[in-house]
């Protein structure tokens, strides 16, 4: 070993400087460990250095032990890194030429110390013996991979962008130099850092971008893992259709109203129906075959993530501008969100819950065992006098349902314990309608709560989540798909959810004020004041007397009385 081996000196003290194989940058985290001695004794530096590089062995090979689990590294381009690295190094450079002219050299031997600077840089960068170049080249090359969210494991890429690295800050020494020289007119040394230049990079790159942003904002804010795959699918969409290989460049206004045009012929379920074929197959298969496309609120949807990836690129000075700002489907909503989904009529509510399923529970309960009993008998039920959603009520636990003291019972739905909401406003305390107490709700969850125990807090503990943790996964797809059908026959936009707006219209018989809407639904009024936010407005003692209210005409539970308690 050389006698100054990963040793370096400043001044009067030693350092220690080793770089990190490339191999493991993505699972150290940097490309040099450095550290001050302490010392201007050589002798001594020579020992701290040994005992250091004992450590650092230990810590490399650990290191690689956890590389060979790790999970592959998010993707990452040269071109993407160097379109960050210009910004850098022009961020660098406007602030060297500020200082320049807030702060001119005096004399001209103050002016001759500064350009002998700028010389001594510039040859310590071209002479790649140097330590100290490998030094400044490796600070920079941490900066900026951190600041692109960039986790290396090519070792092409890690070279190369280590290579552009020390040409960016050459092309910043040329400047300083030249601005000393007075020569302000003076255009790029590099041409890869002329401002002129247009980015080289695709429109793949800028997904990949976003898509990190992003993943990271749905893992910090615990979002629904169902959220993250849709939002992935339709960056997939975006890459396929508009190209991944595309130059930023060519991602013009024209561009993204021929995407406009296309997002509009694209097939629902595309990759169910016509899996294995390209984004265009599927929609002339689709075309020939009459297949449904996309309803304007999907478009939207995709539209809408089209603008946030070309924003972010627009943020980051990667585009002039986003051409996507605006933009909107092609056909207009030819529905009102009231038109999308229809309530039941009051036959087809008749029809369901006098139904065979509720009177073979009312005649002859004995012979119904199935694992879905109780759910399937309160679910439909809750939600008819409720309002709740599926999900929220498969959530409930025992300790969810409680009394008031002014004696008014009532379920909370909340997002503790391990819950989720589909909004802020769905944090609410719904009153119990009397039916529910009377066809035996508070007998039951007590009877449920004496059989699970401490261990099973939930009412419906036979529920077990899906891939994304929805509970009612299940559950609702049986209703839908099984259990209605067998007694009633629904009409086109009316589904299981429709129960929702049966509760809306029966309060609005019953002239329900917004406070109750937002109380009991969880509907959010359009217009809202700020004393709104003031004072306990989802108390279940003031919204009472209105879901007491909700009836059905014609429908009569009476023969259902006492009958839940025993489900």
């Amino acid at each position: 070993m050389a006698e100054t081996h990963h040793l370096q000196k400043r001044g009067q003290t030693w350092h220690f400087c080793r770089r990190v194989p490339t191999a493991l940058v993505p699972v150290v985290g940097k490309t040099f460990v450095k550290k001050s001695l302490g010392t201007s004794d050589l002798k001594e530096a020579k020992i701290l250095r040994n005992a250091l590089n004992v450590q650092i062995d230990a810590e490399f090979a650990a290191a690689e032990a956890q590389g060979d689990g790790a999970p592959p590294p998010a993707p990452v381009s040269l071109a993407m890194l160097t379109e960050h690295l210009r910004q850098h190094i022009a961020g660098l450079d406007q602030r060297s030429a500020a200082r320049l002219v807030s702060d001119p050299p005096e004399t001209e031997t103050e002016k001759a110390e500064m350009k002998q600077d700028a010389e001594i840089g510039l040859g310590v960068l071209k002479n790649r013996d140097d330590p100290r170049g490998d030094e400044w080249v490796a600070s920079v090359f941490d900066k900026v991979t951190a600041q692109a969210g960039a986790s290396l494991s090519d070792k092409e890429v890690v070279s190369g962008f280590a290579e552009i690295v020390r040409r960016g800050l050459m092309e910043l020494q040329h400047r300083k130099l030249d601005r000393l020289q007075d020569d302000h007119g003076a255009g790029p040394h590099d041409p890869l850092f002329d401002a002129k230049k247009p980015p080289a990079m695709t429109f793949g790159d800028l997904c990949d971008v976003y898509w990190n942003v992003r993943s990271a904002e749905l893992a910090a804010n615990q979002t629904n893992e169902k959220r993250g795959d849709r939002i992935a699918g339709e960056i997939a969409l975006l890459r396929e259709a508009l190209g991944k290989d595309t130059p930023l460049t060519e991602i013009t206004y024209d561009r993204i109203q021929e995407f406009r045009a296309l997002i509009a012929r694209v097939p629902t379920n595309r990759n169910k129906i016509f899996p294995g074929l390209t984004l265009q197959q599927q929609i002339a298969r689709a075309e020939k075959a009459g297949k449904n496309t996309l309803s304007i609120q999907s478009q939207r949807l995709y539209l809408r993530c089209l603008h946030d990836v070309l924003e972010a690129g627009r943020v980051r000075n990667f585009m002039p501008n986003n051409p996507a700002t605006g933009v909107k489907p092609l056909q207009k909503e030819k529905e009102t969100d009231a038109e999308k989904r229809l309530p039941w009529e009051i036959d087809q509510v008749r029809g369901f819950f006098e139904g065979k399923f509720y009177n073979l529970c009312a005649s002859d309960l004995a012979s119904y065992t199935k694992k879905d009993r109780a759910w399937r008998f309160w679910m439909p039920l809750l939600m008819l006098y409720s309002g709740a959603r599926p999900n929220e009520i498969a959530q409930l636990h025992c300790d969810d349902v409680r009394q008031t003291d002014a004696g008014i019972w009532y379920f909370s739905l909340s997002d503790e314990d391990g819950k989720t909401l589909k909004t802020g406003s769905s944090r609410r305390r719904v009153p119990l309608h009397p039916e529910l107490i009377k066809i035996g709700f508070l007998e039951f969850v007590e009877a449920r709560r004496k059989k699970n125990g401490a261990k099973e807090p939930r009412i419906f503990s036979e529920l077990k989540p899906d891939k994304y943790g929805s509970l009612a996964a299940y559950a609702s797809k049986r209703i839908r798909d099984t259990f209605i059908p067998e007694e009633i026959t629904l009409k086109d936009k009316q589904t299981f959810y429709s129960l929702r707006h049966n509760v809306r219209d029966a309060l609005r018989r019953v002239k329900a004020p917004a406070d109750t809407l937002l109380a009991v639904c969880g509907w959010s009024p359009a217009g809202k004041a700020v004393s709104d936010d003031y004072g306990d407005g989802g108390n279940p003692d003031l919204h009472a007397e209105y879901v007491e209210a909700i009836t059905y005409p014609g429908l009569d539970l009476s023969f259902l009385y006492g009958k839940g308690s025993k489900i």
